[in-house]
């Protein structure tokens, strides 16, 4: 029985993810049917326009995917799909290292700005797995300290992990109502219990211990309960962490257990 062979559609679809624009796509996929061909041989198996052929044959062979013989009239012949797929790979990696330090640098620079030059910007963040994934990305962004006021739900799995990844040299405190056990806490947190509840109304109008994460104390997470969809307020707004630091330091003052 014959051996069923994708759609070119489809691989097309799959080497665009990788890199390849659809002329590029045709002109190697008409290659790899044959031993070798002529600029004009390939144009006519693969549909590609005779102008764009040459120039589309110069780009696959700056991606290590077509060799070329030094007869005249030139010769043309695919480079084997394993080989082909390894170098686009390995094109992409090199590509998003080298663009993730600048967009990094971009972000950084930023991020060094003068509080009195950035915008007071709260972001309302909705739903259980974009919550969890900031809240996590916060963790590790961590340079000196986290301080998180927590109730049992928000120290989930992925944060625990987050926080155990962290550098020994970062100092990590947990506050809680009691409501956590030593093992939800990860091995290089400290975890401070308090009893009752300290509650400036101002916090957030509710009757209960706001769950807070606040990294270096200028990044800060905080947790709305009550809700029929979750949602966090995300802000580095000087005012906004002033706000949680300062409730931190609140709460602190009623810890009535030795630090663990």
């Amino acid at each position: 029985m014959a051996k069923t062979v994708p759609s070119t559609t489809m691989i097309q679809e799959h080497l665009k993810s990788l890199g390849l624009t659809k002329y590029e796509s045709l002109v190697y996929i008409a290659l790899l049917q044959v031993d070798g061909a002529t600029a004009t041989e390939i144009h006519e198996i693969s549909g590609v326009p005779r102008a764009s052929v040459y120039p589309v044959l110069d780009k696959l062979s700056k991606k290590q995917l077509v060799n070329v013989t030094t007869t005249s009239p030139k010769r043309f012949a695919a480079t084997p799909p394993d080989e082909a797929i390894d170098s686009l790979i390995a094109r992409i990696t090199q590509d998003s290292a080298a663009v993730k330090n600048e967009l990094t640098a971009i972000y950084e620079e930023r991020s060094s700005m003068n509080h009195a030059e950035r915008q007071e910007m709260i972001w309302n963040i909705h739903g259980a797995e974009n919550i969890g994934s900031r809240a996590v990305n916060l963790i590790r962004s961590a340079k000196s300290e986290v301080a998180i006021i927590s109730g049992k739900n928000i120290l989930t799995r992925p944060l625990q992990e987050a926080i155990t990844a962290l550098d020994p040299n970062i100092t990590v405190e947990i506050v809680t109502t009691g409501g956590l056990e030593r093992d939800d806490i990860p091995p290089n947190a400290q975890k401070l219990v308090i009893e009752g509840i300290p509650h400036p109304d101002t916090i957030t109008g509710e009757k209960h211990l706001p769950c807070v994460i606040i990294v270096d104390s200028r990044r800060v997470i905080a947790f709305v309960s009550n809700a029929d969809v979750p949602s966090a307020l995300y802000s580095e707004s000087p005012g906004f962490v002033n706000l949680f630091t300062g409730y931190w330091g609140f709460v602190q003052g009623h810890v009535s257990s030795p630090r663990e």
